[in-house]
C-alpha cells in the first residue's frame, strides 16, 4: 500500500498544559533506551527478501527537469523503476507524475487539468493509481491511472469533494477516502480498474476520513476524525460499501496512522491525553480496542510500521515536536526507545529497508546550522545517520528502492535523493 501521508499534526497546541504539568510534578523526560513488559501479543511484519549488502551511505542526488516543482510521494513500481508525484511550489497549476529508473534518469508526465496528484500506488492491473486534489475553487477531485509507459486516465469524482489516501482492497478494486467542502459530507470511495466510482457516505456527520489501508479480514479500515480533531473513531466497511464505526477511548486522542498487523488485527498510533502518553492501539476485526502506553509522560507517535525483525517500530517525540527517539515493540509487548542522535531534531517517515534495518527522515531545529539527514536504525537499536549534501534541504517522502538502495524526495532543493 502507498498513500499520501497525512500531514503531522503540530503538536504546539499542547506546550502550555505540558508546561503546567512539569511545573506541578517535576516531570524530566528520560534520554536513554528503555523497555518495559506489557501483556502485547503484537506481532509485526516479517521481511521475506534478501538483504542487501550493507549501505555505506553515500548520497547522490537527481534534480527534476522542470523548474519550481517539487516531489511529492515516491514508491516503486511494478516496471523495476521508482514513480512519484509533483507540484508546483506556488499557486494552482497541472501538476506531474514522475518516474526515475534506478540509474537516475527522470522522465516526467503532465496531468490534463489544475490539479496535485497526491498518493501514489501499484495498482492489482500493475498500473499505478493515485489521488488528484484540484487546485482550483469549483472543481472536484480525481482518482488518476498512469500505465508503466507513461499513458494517462483520469477519472472525475460525482461529487464536488478531493480524494485523500488510496489502498487495494480484497475485491481487487481501488479505496480511497474524500473530503467534502469543510470536511462535510465526506465518503469512502471506491473505484475499479476499468474507472466506475462508487461512493458511501460515512454514518457520522461533520467526520472526514484518512489512513485507510486493507485489513486481514478482508476489509477496508480507516481513522475517523471531527474537524475540530478532538472526536476520533475507528471505520470498518466491506467491499459491499457496509460502513460501521468503532468508537476510541474517550482519552485518546491524535490518532494518525493505522496498519495491518500480521496477528491478525489493525493498530494504530495516539495520544493518552489524560496521562500525557503516547498509546500503540490494537483493534480486533471485531471492534475490541487495547491499549499499551508508551514508557515517558509527554511522548507520542505519528506513525508505525512492520519491520523486518518480526516487531514493529516507530517515531515518537515530546510535545514540544522535537527530543525524538525510535521506538520498537515487541510480539511479547516489550517496548524499548532509542533517542536519535540529535535530540534538537523531528524524526519521522519511518520505513523498512531492504537490508533488514529501519530507515528513517531527520528535520533539525535549525536548517542553517544542522543539515538535515537520513537516519538507519539495526533492529538491535544501533543508530546511524548520514547528512544531507545542502544543510538547508529537508528529505519528504522515504522508500526502499527495487536496487535495495534508500530513495527519497527533497522538498527544498526539488531533487530525487538516493543512499547507497
Amino acid at each position: 500500500m502507498a498513500t499520501k501521508p497525512f500531514p503531522r499534526r503540530s503538536p504546539s497546541r499542547y506546550s502550555f498544559i505540558l508546561v503546567s504539568l512539569l511545573t506541578l510534578i517535576g516531570i524530566l523526560s528520560g534520554c536513554g533506551a528503555s523497555s518495559t513488559a506489557g501483556p502485547s501479543h503484537l506481532t509485526g511484519s516479517t521481511a521475506t527478501s534478501t538483504h542487501t549488502q550493507e549501505l555505506k551511505g553515500t548520497i547522490s542526488e537527481f534534480p527534476l527537469p522542470t523548474p519550481h516543482f517539487h516531489p511529492g510521494g515516491i514508491m516503486t513500481g511494478p516496471d523495476g523503476n521508482l514513480w512519484f508525484t509533483e507540484a508546483v511550489n506556488n499557486g494552482c497549476q497541472s501538476g506531474k507524475i514522475g518516474r526515475i529508473t534506478p540509474t537516475g534518469k527522470i522522465s516526467e508526465f503532465p496531468l490534463s487539468s489544475d490539479s496535485e496528484a497526491g498518493g501514489i500506488m501499484t495498482g492489482p492491473d500493475s498500473n499505478l493509481w493515485f489521488t488528484e486534489a484540484a487546485c482550483a475553487k469549483g472543481q472536484s477531485g480525481k482518482i488518476g491511472r498512469i500505465t508503466p509507459s507513461g499513458t494517462i486516465s483520469e477519472f472525475s469524482l460525482p461529487s464536488n469533494s478531493d480524494p485523500g489516501n488510496i489502498t487495494t482492497g480484497s475485491d481487487h478494486a481501488l479505496w480511497f477516502t474524500e473530503y467534502g467542502i469543510n470536511n462535510q459530507n465526506s465518503k469512502i470511495g471506491r473505484i475499479t480498474t476499468t474507472g466506475t466510482i462508487s461512493e458511501f457516505p460515512l454514518p457520522t456527520p461533520n467526520f472526514y476520513p484518512f489512513g485507510i489501508t486493507a485489513g486481514p479480514d478482508g476489509n477496508l479500515w480507516f481513522i475517523e476524525s471531527d474537524t475540530n480533531n478532538k472526536n476520533f473513531k475507528i471505520g470498518r466497511i466491506n467491499t459491499t460499501g457496509t460502513v460501521s464505526e468503532f468508537a476510541v477511548p474517550s482519552a485518546l486522542s491524535q490518532l494518525s496512522s493505522i496498519t495491518s498487523g500480521s496477528d491478525g488485527n489493525l493498530w494504530f498510533v495516539a495520544l493518552d491525553y489524560n496521562k500525557f502518553k503516547g498509546v500503540i492501539g490494537r483493534i480486533t476485526t471485531t471492534g475490541t480496542i487495547s491499549q499499551f502506553l508508551l514508557l515517558t509522560p509527554s511522548y507520542h507517535s505519528y506513525a508505525i510500521t512492520g519491520g523486518p525483525d518480526g516487531n514493529f517500530w516507530f517515531s515518537e517525540a515530546d510535545l514540544d515536536g522535537w527530543h525524538n527517539r525510535i521506538g520498537r515493540i515487541t510480539p511479547s509487548g516489550t517496548i524499548s526507545e532509542f533517542p536519535v542522535p540529535e535530540l534538537i531534531s523531528s524524526a519521522y517517515g519511518i520505513i523498512a529497508g531492504s537490508d533488514g534495518n529501519l530507515w528513517y527522515i531527520v528535520d533539525p531545529a535549525n536548517h542553517s546550522q544542522n543539515n538535515s539527514r537520513i537516519g538507519r536504525i539495526t533492529p538491535t537499536g544501533k543508530m546511524s545517520e548520514f547528512p544531507m549534501p545542502n544543510s538547508r534541504t529537508v528529505p519528504g517522502g522515504i522508500t526502499s528502492g527495487p536496487d535495495g538502495k534508500i530513495w527519497f524526495m527533497e522538498m527544498n532543493s526539488n531533487k530525487i535523493g538516493r543512499l547507497v
